[in-house]
């Protein structure tokens, strides 16, 4: 006659699981530690979960996994819709609501996704949640500046939503009720958005220093001298540029 599983012990593994998987990632994580952790035998878990992969894909499903980007790109496409970093304020925000109520009720789930996945098939899941955002990111930066392509600022704005991606793991680590989590993200964002905003002001400056010199030394790619300079490539943002009266000076 086959055992009859209880749902409450069920549950305590899962539980357990999860707190597991979240302290010790999916590699370094034993079924005895859970186990013990649920307080059960070993022996139990195995009557409900056949394997450790078994027991953490019960505990981090695609469902999830598929959520957190629908609800992150959601809120990734507010952005295109702003005038400057400081209008990114999740105030108001219905999309930037819902991303954190999901990061508040899945907060072991998302964090195993975001620090303790690797030798799963979740392995990408912090990796693409950086690049997604560093590229809405981008796309406002080209919005907002007439920069050339840049390879340093590039790598910089790459670097920073790895880190912000690290947050995220450390606030939902490190907090465990909606309210701190809550204001943490709110605390972060703010100097978030400063930092995104220095890098376009920045970006600007360094775009203006640099028109009237591409105008004054008589760049092969302009024509009619310096008080009108226009690129053959419109694309290219010397095309809106003019000489000023530095360049005219110089000229």
């Amino acid at each position: 006659m086959p055992q009859r599983l209880k749902d409450d012990v069920r549950d305590r593994i899962l539980a357990a699981a999860a707190r597991t998987f979240a302290q010790r990632g999916y590699v370094q994580a034993t079924l005895a530690a859970i186990a013990r952790d649920a307080d059960i035998a070993p022996s139990n878990v195995y009557k409900y979960y056949g394997s450790k992969q078994a027991l953490f894909d019960a505990v981090v499903t695609p469902a999830i996994a598929a959520r957190l980007f629908r609800l992150l790109r959601a809120r990734l496409r507010e952005f295109d819709m702003l005038g400057s970093w400081s209008d990114a304020h999740a105030d108001g925000s219905a999309h930037a609501k819902a991303l954190l109520e999901f990061w508040v009720e899945h907060r072991l789930a998302v964090l195993i996704l975001l620090n303790g996945a690797a030798g799963t098939r979740f392995a990408p899941v912090r990796e693409r949640m950086a690049q997604e955002m560093a590229r809405q990111a981008a796309r406002f930066v080209r919005r907002q500046t007439a920069a050339a392509p840049d390879a340093h600022f590039d790598m910089v704005l790459r670097q920073v939503f790895a880190n912000t991606v690290a947050m995220i793991a450390a606030i939902l680590e490190r907090y465990t009720s909606g309210a701190d989590i809550a204001q943490a993200f709110a605390t972060f964002w703010t100097y978030q958005l400063a930092g995104l905003e220095a890098l376009v002001r920045n970006r600007n400056r360094g775009t203006r220093q640099r028109a009237p010199a591409c105008a004054a030394q008589g760049d092969t790619g302009y024509h009619g001298g310096p008080e009108k300079a226009v690129h053959h490539d419109a694309s290219d943002h010397c095309a809106t540029w003019r000489a000023t009266t530095a360049c005219r000076k110089k000229a």
